[in-house]
């Protein structure tokens, strides 16, 4: 099970990294910070709530995930291609990774075999600068980086923050890219947006 659960780890790596790639750095929108907002799907029980400063967004597809949340911020420069700050993203998992359960999935040994697939698929997209196992919502635990990439205009000035964390039905990501003078002020945000991304459970029928 490991080898093939590692090149899965490797691909969303690789996938949820591009919701944040990018070169050019973006304007924070002009106003006052929001009250906090919740997000639920009543779908697939994806659920989590944006900290104020921060910014619910649409809905939309995306190559390489189910769907993808945009999370955007009046105050803080965007970085990359994404029109929004961040994105979190959630993607079905394959057969072989349905088949385990919750505590699997978040032991020491998952963990760490995540966090050494994120080094090193990161380590080839560009430098990583910080990387650690964190706590998601509902108890899940996960793997969460900040990164810069090593591609694009003014690369050098643009810091991502991603994190994956597992569950037997779906990965939930986050990307979120920033200025690097920014990334003190955003990563407690992009932190806070973490701690409450969860899967609920969903209505029978559905």
């Amino acid at each position: 099970m490991r080898l093939p659960l590692r090149r899965i780890r490797g691909a969303a790596v690789v996938a949820t990294a591009l919701l944040a790639s990018g070169a050019q750095a973006g304007e924070a929108g002009a106003g006052s910070a929001p009250a906090s907002a919740d997000f639920r799907d009543a779908e697939t029980g994806l659920a989590f709530t944006v900290p104020p400063s921060l910014v619910l967004g649409k809905r939309r597809g995306h190559r390489g995930h189910d769907f993808v949340v945009q999370v955007d911020s009046t105050m803080l420069p965007r970085a990359g291609t994404s029109k929004s700050l961040c994105g979190v993203g959630l993607k079905r998992q394959p057969d072989e990774v349905q088949a385990l359960d919750q505590a699997t999935l978040s032991s020491s040994d998952m963990v760490e075999e995540t966090l050494e697939s994120m080094r090193l698929t990161l380590g080839m997209l560009g430098r990583v600068d910080a990387i650690g196992a964190v706590d998601f919502g509902g108890g899940l635990r996960g793997v969460a980086a900040v990164t810069t990439p090593s591609f694009g205009p003014d690369h050098d000035g643009i810091r991502q923050y991603i994190a994956i964390a597992e569950t037997p039905a779906y990965r939930i990501s986050l990307s979120c890219a920033t200025t690097a003078a920014a990334l003190d002020e955003a990563r407690p945000l992009f932190e806070a947006l973490l701690g409450s991304l969860r899967i609920e459970a969903v209505p029978e029928g559905r």
